[in-house]
């Protein structure tokens, strides 16, 4: 499912059209154009734009980092597309009570920021788009943390847990050199496994670090909002809290990255366990068929 998405993002495509890149070409081939008169200087300016061009499109799309923020800007332009609502209302009654506190807290921020002077307008509604970015964010956050939780829930852990064990056991009683091989390699297998439930549990706990500092920073902002009444006050404490949206909003993007998980593993191993448990019920239901037919 995830690599089937990936599949369809041009990395490639997604560089080039990046702001940085396109002002980065826009100003080389203005610089170029200007200085036509120049001979050989315009034709060298082009050469070492589209030189550069090509090194930064054939090594940053092919980076796991930069393919990470990517995915992560798809994942909520897919969210925005598909509606927020729809995300919302996957969510247990505790994240939508957590959710619809903080956008309430938001609205209240920005109830407040109307009654500052219209000088500082232009500084408000950056910090309003930060926090309504912070909270798609968040709304992004606590459906990856449902996910976790569902799948750190499951026996799928504990089945591989007795797995492994049942492993170990057989391997001490084996004397077979090839059929010890193969065995070890069942057992590596089952490790690798396991070590992604742990994986999660990590991301899970990031994922709750990320939500509360979400929550901690809009706080603060609706608490600073409070106590703006002074005109020749507004401009040093906007500066503050610009400051303070700007490093949180670095912090989860920055932390973000490492959050993305194999959503697509996951769902193998609950499909997985799914599937072993129908088939050992249906095992179950043919053995009992089988002795009312003795």
């Amino acid at each position: 499912m995830e690599k089937e998405k990936d599949a369809s993002v041009n990395f490639t495509k997604e560089a080039f059209l990046n702001p940085f890149n396109l002002v980065f070409l826009l100003i080389g081939t203005i610089s170029a154009l200007v200085l036509t008169d120049f001979g050989l200087t315009s034709n060298v300016i082009l050469t070492f734009i589209f030189g550069l061009e090509l090194i930064y499109l054939g090594v940053i799309p092919k980076l796991p980092s930069y393919q990470k923020s990517i995915r992560l800007k798809k994942r909520k332009e897919q969210n925005e597309e598909s509606g927020d609502k729809l995300l919302f209302y996957q969510l247990e009654a505790r994240s939508q009570k957590r959710f619809l506190v903080l956008k309430h807290i938001t609205k209240e921020v920005k109830k407040n920021f109307d009654t500052l002077p219209y000088t500082s307008k232009g500084m408000l509604e950056h910090i309003e788009n930060k926090m309504e970015d912070l909270l798609s964010t968040y709304l992004t956050l606590l459906d990856m943390h449902r996910r976790f939780q569902l799948y750190m829930n499951s026996e799928v852990e504990e089945e591989i847990r007795r797995e492994v064990e049942k492993q170990k056991e057989k391997l001490e009683a084996l004397d077979s050199e090839k059929l010890i091989k193969t065995n070890e390699r069942r057992l590596n297998i089952l490790k690798k496994r396991l070590k992604k439930f742990d994986v999660a549990k990590e991301k899970y706990l990031i994922c709750e670090t990320h939500l509360e500092t979400i929550e901690d920073a809009i706080r603060y902002i609706y608490e600073q909002s409070m106590t703006m009444p002074n005109a020749e006050d507004v401009g040093t404490q906007l500066d503050f809290l610009l400051t303070e949206m700007e490093e949180t909003t670095q912090i989860i993007d920055e932390l973000d990255q490492n959050l993305l998980p194999g959503f697509d593993d996951m769902d193998r191993e609950l499909e997985l366990a799914q599937l072993r448990k129908e088939a050992e019920e249906l095992q179950k239901e043919t053995e009992k068929k089988a002795r009312k037919t003795i």
